[in-house]
């Protein structure tokens, strides 16, 4: 097929070859570079992601970029790979809900590692991350909801995010790009049946699809032919994973030129747990705040939620640190205890502590099929706290902190960045945050590796 037919592939490809970036999206584009690197640094020394960089490490590699967890530095796909599986495991990296995905994980993490190989400019690194949401977020709008019962859309989407920020980095023109999201679409994966065992797969998906994307950019450049409508094609992505695709959101107001992007409307993340127990840990917070509660007083906490979360939360357990991040009991009951949901709620010895136990033994929730009609536009949780004296108070939030409706602001995400980060570098944490948000010009993949990088002689935290 060649590049000016129709179709919805061939049009995403002329747009990642041919797309202009609008400044005001340059520079919102900045807050998800900087709330990536976050996320990044500090999850850097967690398991899974040490244990993916020990196997980058032993794969080898020429040294094209960096791996921001040790300094090290190897080929771009592994170390895109390693820095996208730790950008993943604190659960506070950025999440679309119209996509259902977390985007920044694969798709900062192929350009960072493309354009510090290439030497690209700070400009063209921002262009092709705000280019691999787009192509990723419509994709993942056009699988919808169906595809994520049993697909990780951070994995399958996230893996042609990638391969469009690495093709737009390489200045591929619309043909070779359509190559590449062929390949990107053959390779995408991601499946949720490792929350069964509780394994470690959620971050193999992000680091699988940053590295896959890559490789499909670099196939194409040399000419590797792929399926040029891996996205319709009646063997092609929707058909094979979506039982309701939306094909239209593929090419809607599609533009090469056009004024709004899909990054403009991604959320970030505040609370370091599964982005599905935000709605009720704020409005369980909110009740605590505006009541003065205290969790001797509460007698019993009913959540209600949309019926799209079971999916994850249904029947999780807090047996481990990262397993506890996704138990809607647990994060409700440790919110209201401690008054925040921070990464240090997550650990051996919070998951055993008596009292945050007893509490999450009277949380309770079940589905509302009225919230069900406003996901995944809106993602609502209500939250009724019988007290011991028998008052009962109740509070809904339909979109936690961090979304674009709750008026997060750009200090708001240089602050988590500095709570995650300042402890780790030092105060490079704050003269990163000041690059990445104002320099001017923005600066390039090189100047933030190494302020972002922890190196080799920086001791790993427990």
């Amino acid at each position: 097929m060649n590049i000016g037919e129709s179709g919805p592939t061939a049009a995403l490809a002329r747009f990642v070859a041919e797309a202009r970036v609008p400044a005001d999206v340059r520079r919102t584009t900045r807050r998800y570079l900087l709330d990536w690197l976050g996320s990044a640094v500090a999850g850097g020394e967690m398991n899974p992601p040490a244990l993916m960089r020990d196997v980058v490490q032993a794969l080898g590699g020429h040294p094209q970029a960096t791996v921001l967890a040790d300094g090290t530095r190897t080929s771009a796909p592994l170390a895109a790979m390693a820095n996208a599986a730790a950008s993943h495991v604190l659960e506070m990296d950025d999440l679309d809900r119209a996509s259902i995905s977390h985007p920044g994980a694969p798709v900062v993490a192929a350009a960072l590692a493309v354009a510090e190989r290439d030497g690209a400019s700070g400009d063209d690194l921002l262009d092709a991350i705000a280019v691999g949401y787009e192509v990723m977020i419509r994709i993942g709008e056009a699988l919808g909801p169906s595809h994520y019962e049993h697909w990780h859309t951070t994995g399958t989407a996230g893996t042609f995010g990638a391969a469009a920020a690495a093709a737009r980095l390489g200045r591929l023109d619309a043909q070779t790009t359509l190559m590449a999201l062929g390949s990107a679409g053959t390779m995408t994966a991601g499946l949720w049946e490792f929350l069964v065992d509780g394994a470690m797969s959620k971050q193999l998906h992000p680091g699988k699809a940053a590295h896959d994307g890559i490789l499909a950019a670099l196939l194409a450049e040399r000419g590797f032919t792929a399926a040029s409508r891996i996205l319709e094609g009646a063997k092609g992505l929707l058909a094979a994973m979506s039982d309701a695709p939306d094909v239209a959101a593929l090419t809607e107001g599609l533009h090469a030129s056009m004024a709004r992007w899909r990054i403009e409307q991604v959320s970030f993340k505040v609370h370091a747990s599964c982005r599905h127990t935000h709605p009720a840990v704020d409005a369980a917070l909110s009740l605590r705040e505006q009541h003065g509660i205290q969790p001797s007083q509460i007698e019993r906490v009913e959540v209600r939620v949309y019926s799209q979360a079971l999916g994850l939360l249904g029947g999780m357990e807090p047996v481990t640190p990262y397993a506890a991040k996704f138990s809607l009991p647990f994060c409700v009951a440790s919110a209201l205890r401690f008054r925040d949901l921070a990464p240090q709620r997550f650990s051996d010895e919070t998951i055993a502590d008596e009292a945050t136990l007893a509490l999450t033994s009277r949380v309770t929730f079940e589905t509302d099929p009225a919230l069900d009609a406003l996901y995944p536009a809106a993602w609502p949780s209500i939250v009724a706290i019988t007290m011991r004296s028998g008052e009962r108070l109740e509070a809904r939030i339909d979109h936690p902190a961090g979304d674009p409706e709750s008026g997060i602001t750009e200090a708001d995400i240089a602050a988590k960045f500095r709570t995650l980060t300042d402890a780790i570098l030092g105060e490079r944490a704050a003269a990163l945050a000041t690059a990445v948000l104002e320099g001017d010009p923005a600066p390039d993949a090189a100047t933030i590796a190494r302020l972002a990088s922890v190196g080799t002689a920086v001791a790993a935290r427990p």
